[in-house]
């Protein structure tokens, strides 16, 4: 089945031996683990083609869940998902007592870029640094990231959070909306599905924050209001998300974040996608990923 459905089998194996840097580590695939990878790995060859679509896809868990992995090693732009690196850049210099999160912080009309929906109503006003963190997260406002971004010391601080907490593949270039271009084989602010998986690991299920902070990061995103056609559109009855979206150039839609189902297990789950297209106004499929979200879910925790 080519490539991508060999690293995909392949991946029980790697994920087992603790590529996602978990304390407890995956439970040891089942038998039958093959065969059931090998079906969801026809489910989204069928989609890529559907869609006119390529994925990005990695799934892990610390608490039973088959890991998956597709193209989860090849590059794709980031989009918006940078900000919870961002954010959590933030968080990490209060819990150094470096920023106040109380902090009034005027919205200079002058730097509002589109796409800002609280900031842009706030112009002339002022913001704390709590509140420009909600909004980066939960509405994915531009502006209040780049007021991030400006304070963390730039799209470099992004690059070294993420090697921080183990994700050595992403790295922010440019700042918004400039950084959303999504051209395909431009190596900048690019992120691959494997190691974003890394890193959302360590900042919401692990300790790379103190816990007041994680519990922060985690509720901003599981507050979302950007992922009801996405990630969330496609989750199994009764399971919630604590996740960051992305959208771009050449038709790019991202999805990122944890998601538990009721009867507690969690899985970091990271979907990248871009049309195949190859026209800059690609038109974004939302359904494609929403789709991919539950064919991968029902697989690695069937």
């Amino acid at each position: 089945m080519g490539r991508r459905s060999l690293v995909a089998v392949l991946a029980v194996t790697a994920f087992a031996a603790g590529a996602c840097g978990s304390d407890t580590g995956p439970a040891t695939p089942t038998p039958n683990s093959a065969p059931v990878i090998a079906d969801l790995s026809t489910r989204l060859i069928e989609l890529e083609e559907r869609h006119n679509v390529m994925f990005g896809i990695a799934a892990y868990s610390p608490t039973g869940a088959r890991p998956f992995e597709w193209n989860a090693d090849d590059p794709f732009a980031m989009c918006s998902t940078f900000k919870v690196y961002a954010v959590a850049a933030l968080l990490r210099l209060a819990e150094r007592g470096e920023v106040d999160l109380n902090e009034s912080v005027p919205i200079l009309r002058d730097e509002l870029v589109l796409a800002s929906p609280t900031t842009s109503y706030r112009a002339g006003e002022t913001l704390t640094w709590y509140d420009l963190s909600q909004a980066a997260i939960v509405r994915s406002d531009n502006t209040a990231a780049n007021m991030i971004l400006r304070r963390i010391g730039g799209p470099p601080a992004v690059t070294a959070l993420a090697r921080s907490v183990g994700d050595t593949e992403t790295r922010l270039d440019r700042w918004e909306p400039e950084l959303n271009e999504g051209l395909p084989g431009d190596t900048r602010d690019t992120s691959t599905a494997a190691a974003m998986a890394t890193g959302f690991h360590q900042l919401i299920l692990g300790n790379a924050l103190s816990p007041g902070h994680r519990r922060m990061l985690t509720g901003w995103m599981r507050s979302s209001v950007t992922s009801r056609e996405r990630m969330r559109a496609g989750l199994p009855v009764g399971w919630v998300a604590a996740d960051k979206t992305g959208a771009g150039g050449f038709g790019t839609v991202n999805d990122a974040g944890v998601v538990w189902s009721p009867t507690g297990t969690s899985v970091v789950l990271v979907i990248f996608s871009r049309s195949t297209i190859g026209y800059p106004t690609a038109a974004p499929s939302n359904q494609a990923l929403a789709e991919a979200t539950t064919a991968v879910l029902e697989a690695v925790t069937s």
